[in-house]
């Protein structure tokens, strides 16, 4: 099996990235994501440079979001799937650590922090393919 400066990349930063520890904040959500999103998330999004403050990865029915620099898992979110590939979260849970993690005050603005990572990794991703 031969392997790409991709598959490289994914590789060592599995290797350095650990679920979700430590007490957890759990917030309800009903985030969807297309089924072209799960896709790209299932690859997972890598940091490649200092400005790159995430990674994220969907592993199995899991998706997680580590903030880069840390390593530290701030989100973890059980995915349920659809027939045609989509797929929507229904409990996000955070890192309710403030020694790691400084959370929004309401479940509304940790909630929009989510997206925010969402949208922002999802379009890097858009723009390197």
């Amino acid at each position: 099996m031969t392997t790409t400066p991709e598959s490289d990349e994914r590789q060592q930063w599995q290797a350095l990235l650990r679920p979700l520890a430590g007490p957890r904040w759990p917030i309800r959500a009903n985030r969807r994501f297309a089924a072209e999103d799960v896709a790209r998330l299932r690859e997972g999004l890598w940091p490649r440079g200092l400005d790159d403050r995430w990674a994220v990865w969907l592993d199995g029915g899991v998706l997680r979001c580590w903030l880069a620099g840390p390593r530290t898992c701030v989100y973890e979110a059980r995915l349920e799937f659809g027939e045609e590939g989509d797929a929507r979260c229904v409990v996000l849970d955070v890192l309710d650590s403030p020694e790691e993690y400084a959370r929004a005050r309401s479940d509304e603005g940790e909630l929009d922090r989510f997206d925010g990572v969402l949208v922002l990794v999802l379009a890097a991703r858009r723009q390197a393919a």
